[in-house]
C-alpha cells in the first residue's frame, strides 16, 4: 500500500554504499510508521466501542428503579469524569460548523502536547486580533468618522470572529470548556457585524467605533488579568491545562470578579444602548433598511441580555463560593479552640 518493495533490492552499480544504507533506512523507519498508523485506527475503534458498552450500562443503570448506593453512585460519576477526559484524544463527530468549513475531519489532536500549543496559538491570534480592533477603532475615531474605515472594521470583525468560532469549536472538541454562551455570542456578533458592514450607515459610525474601542480595551485587560489568574491556577492543580480566557467575564475567585465587574458591566450596559439607539435610528430609515437596522437593534439587545444574565450567574456562584469558604473557615477555627 505503500508504493515502496517489501524488499530492498540493492543495486550497487546506481548508488554509494551511503546513499543505499540511508534510503533502506527510511524504508524500514517508513514501514514501521505505517505499521504504527494502522495499529492506532484499530486501537482507536477498540477504544470506542469499549466506551460505547460502558455508556449503554451506566445509561441502563440510570434508567433501571434499582437504588444505588451513595458510594456506588459516586464511584459511577467518578468514572464517567474519566470517561470524558478519554473521550478528548477520541476522533468524534463534528458539529454544524465544523462539518461546514473541514468536513467530517477529525479535529482531535491525539497528544497533550499539540492541543496545549494549539491552545497558546490560540490564545496569541486573539490578542493580535484585538489589539487591531483596538487600532482600527482608534484611527475611526481619532480621523474619521469615515465609512472606508468603518467597513474595513466590520469587515475585520466578521473575519475575526469567524475564525474565532471556527478555533473555539476545535478547542472544545480536545476538552477546552468554553461556555455556552460565549460560543452562541460570537455566532451572533458574526451576524451583526455583517449587516451593519451591508449597512454601514455613517449615522452610528462614531458610537460604534467607541463601543468597539472600549470592548477591545475590556478584553485586553481581562485577557492579561486572566492568563495570570489561570496560571496561578494551574500551578496549584487548580485548573486544566486546557482552560481558556473567556471574551465575557469568567473568573475563578472573588478578587477577580470585585476588579472586573465595574468595566464589564459598563460594556454591557453600552450594548443596550446601542440597541436603543438602532431602534430610534429604524424610525427615521427607509423602508427598505427599516428592518436591517431593527435586527442589529435586537442582536444588540439578545448579546446584552446574555451577557448581563451570565454575569449575574457568576456573581452568584461566586458569591455562595465566598460565604461556604468563610463558613468552613469559621468552623474550623471554633474547632482549634
Amino acid at each position: 500500500s505503500s508504493g515502496i518493495n517489501a524488499e530492498w533490492p540493492l543495486r550497487p552499480g546506481e548508488f554509494e554504499k551511503e546513499n543505499d544504507a540511508l534510503f533502506k533506512d527510511v524504508h524500514d523507519n517508513y514501514a514501521v510508521f505505517r505499521g504504527k498508523v494502522e495499529e492506532y485506527v484499530k486501537s482507536t475503534e477498540q477504544c470506542k466501542k469499549a466506551i460505547k458498552k460502558f455508556e449503554e450500562q451506566i445509561e441502563a443503570l440510570e434508567e433501571s428503579s434499582e437504588k444505588l448506593s451513595p458510594e456506588t453512585e459516586k464511584l459511577v460519576e467518578q468514572r464517567k469524569n474519566e470517561i470524558e477526559k478519554m473521550c478528548n484524544y477520541l476522533p468524534k463527530q463534528n458539529h454544524i460548523l465544523l462539518m461546514l468549513f473541514v468536513g467530517d475531519f477529525n479535529v482531535v489532536l491525539p497528544r497533550n502536547e499539540d492541543k496545549i500549543k494549539y491552545k497558546k496559538q490560540y490564545e496569541m491570534f486573539k490578542l493580535w486580533y484585538i489589539l487591531g480592533q483596538l487600532l482600527f477603532s482608534s484611527i475611526n475615531m481619532f480621523f474619521g468618522p469615515s465609512r472606508i474605515i468603518e467597513g474595513f472594521l466590520q469587515f475585520y470583525l466578521v473575519w475575526f470572529y469567524c475564525n474565532l468560532t471556527l478555533k473555539e469549536s476545535i478547542l472544545t472538541h480536545n476538552g477546552s470548556r468554553i461556555r455556552t454562551w460565549w460560543l452562541a455570542q460570537h455566532y451572533l456578533d458574526i451576524i451583526l457585524y455583517g449587516f451593519l458592514l451591508i449597512r454601514n450607515d455613517g449615522d452610528f459610525s462614531l458610537q460604534f467605533s467607541l463601543y468597539i474601542f472600549y470592548m477591545s480595551g475590556c478584553q485586553v485587560l481581562q485577557f492579561y488579568y486572566q492568563q495570570g489568574s489561570l496560571y496561578k491556577l494551574r500551578a496549584l492543580g487548580r485548573a486544566e491545562s486546557m482552560e481558556v480566557s473567556a471574551e465575557g467575564l469568567r473568573v475563578k475567585t472573588f478578587a477577580d470578579l470585585q476588579f472586573l465587574f465595574p468595566f464589564f458591566l459598563v460594556l454591557y450596559c453600552y450594548q443596550f444602548y446601542n440597541s436603543y439607539v438602532l431602534w430610534h435610528l429604524a424610525e427615521i430609515a427607509r423602508a427598505d433598511e427599516r428592518w436591517e437596522v431593527l435586527l442589529c437593534s435586537c442582536l444588540f439587545f439578545v448579546i446584552a441580555l446574555g451577557n448581563i444574565v451570565t454575569l449575574l450567574q457568576v456573581v452568584y456562584v461566586k458569591y455562595q463560593q465566598r460565604r461556604t469558604r468563610i463558613a468552613s473557615s469559621s468552623r474550623s477555627s471554633v474547632k482549634s479552640e
